[in-house]
């Protein structure tokens, strides 16, 4: 449970930029509720999360973008700085044999790097995130303002068309009168998706989320050519 409420705040503290001001409110009037009532079950922390989920999602996602742009075009900049002379020398090469900054953050090429090169280099990637985040904040209340504002609205309209589709999956699921287990299955389903907004969950998955409603169409003809086996099917979208 308080587990769960520190996600909340994580989530909370770190609306990007832009964010209405009155929708963080009412996150916060939210958050300090289910931190002080001590009857709150974890189930509605999570239908709490989940309502704050949906709206802020399209900006992290916009977010999480221009992040990553600026990674590719002002990273380096901001990173070599931070390495001592020998580790700038290492990256180098691991850059010539096609490594990039974004292949850092994997943790794939450790074998490039010593033990305390490593940490080093883990040091740096740590205040290089902080100094993104300024650098992509001033851009994004300035000379980036519209076309954040925009990409914020692209994911909003990419949000409605998996809302649509989560309700069309709980549909099939009130609707499921042969094989319970499978209504179970398509609701647990959503359930994961929707934590995907929420940090409680791998981050959503649009095509998972498309790919979702034919895997549960098929599931059911297997159950009918089955005679109504009802064997439940753990499934990972992610």
């Amino acid at each position: 449970m308080e587990s769960t409420i520190s996600l909340f705040r994580l989530l909370y503290e770190k609306t990007p930029p832009l964010f209405p001001e009155e929708i963080k409110q009412k996150m916060g009037h939210a958050l300090n509720h289910l931190e002080h009532d001590q009857t709150i079950t974890l189930e509605e922390v999570e239908d709490t999360m989940i309502q704050f989920g949906y709206e802020v999602w399209p900006w992290n996602q916009a977010y999480k973008e221009f992040l990553a742009l600026a990674e590719s075009k002002v990273g380096e900049h901001f990173l070599l700085p931070k390495l001592s002379r020998g580790l700038r020398i290492v990256y180098r090469q691991f850059k010539e044999e096609g490594g990039t900054i974004r292949d850092l953050h994997s943790g794939n090429p450790a074998q490039s790097f010593t033990a305390e090169e490593r940490v080093e280099l883990c040091q740096a990637l740590i205040a290089l995130q902080t100094e993104l985040r300024i650098y992509v904040n001033n851009e994004i209340v300035g000379l980036e303002k519209k076309r954040y504002l925009q990409r914020v609205g692209e994911f909003k309209d990419l949000l409605e068309n998996i809302e649509q589709t989560l309700q069309h999956l709980r549909n099939l699921a009130n609707t499921e009168q042969d094989h319970p287990t499978l209504a179970d299955e398509i609701r647990s389903q959503v359930r994961a998706f929707e934590h995907g907004l929420c940090l409680l969950a791998p981050e959503l998955n649009y095509e998972a989320v498309c790919q979702s409603v034919d895997f549960f169409h098929g599931r059911k003809q297997h159950l009918n050519k089955m005679k109504g086996a009802h064997k439940a099917v753990k499934v990972n979208f992610y």
